[in-house]
């Protein structure tokens, strides 16, 4: 009896590297969260607020690091003494990725990473308009936490930031992971 036990804790003991490694290799996934922007221009502060959503793909290479790219985009907008302000944003993300496994299921995770970005800003007052047309490069820093529903398929909540030319960005985005 003690034979089988101890044969079925080894058997369970060899089979973790096995599970650890099921993370590994290609997942691609979508998002949707709010995106908000904020910045002083003249004195006056600006907080557009609106839906952004992303698309991803990316490679794992252990349980701890992953490489990701993404599509980002989102609308957002504020109003200010009955002028509109209207961003109409994307982005290209590439991101390095380290994971903080928790439990089998559940992990934590920070990712660190470039933004390129393109943004068209318009401001109406009702009569009156401009537009004006910005693009960069610039960092994103993010953490977020994963649950794993089930071997192909997870949820993850993230919040990131960047800053945009004087201009900060965060998003907090819950997206749909499919792991290959």
């Amino acid at each position: 009896m003690q034979k089988k036990v101890a044969t079925g804790i080894a058997l369970a003991f060899a089979c973790l590297p096995a599970m650890a490694e099921s993370d590994i290799g290609f997942y691609s996934g979508v998002g949707v969260g709010q995106v908000t922007l904020k910045d002083t221009i003249d004195g006056v502060d600006i907080k557009a607020t609106g839906t952004g959503f992303k698309i991803l793909g990316g490679y794992r290479f252990n349980e701890y690091g992953s490489l990701e790219i993404g599509y980002l985009a989102g609308k957002p907008d504020d109003t200010i003494s009955g002028v509109t302000i209207e961003s109409d944003a994307s982005a290209i993300q590439g991101s390095a990725l380290v994971h903080i496994p928790i439990s089998a299921r559940f992990e934590g995770f920070a990712r660190a990473g470039f933004l390129a970005w393109d943004a068209e800003n318009t401001v109406r007052d009702g009569q009156f308009g401009f537009i004006q047309k910005n693009d960069g490069t610039d960092w994103v820093l993010g953490i977020g936490a994963a649950f794993r529903v089930t071997p192909s398929f997870g949820l993850r909540a993230e919040y990131e930031g960047a800053e945009l030319d004087g201009t900060d960005l965060r998003s907090l985005t819950i997206s749909g992971l499919f792991n290959f």
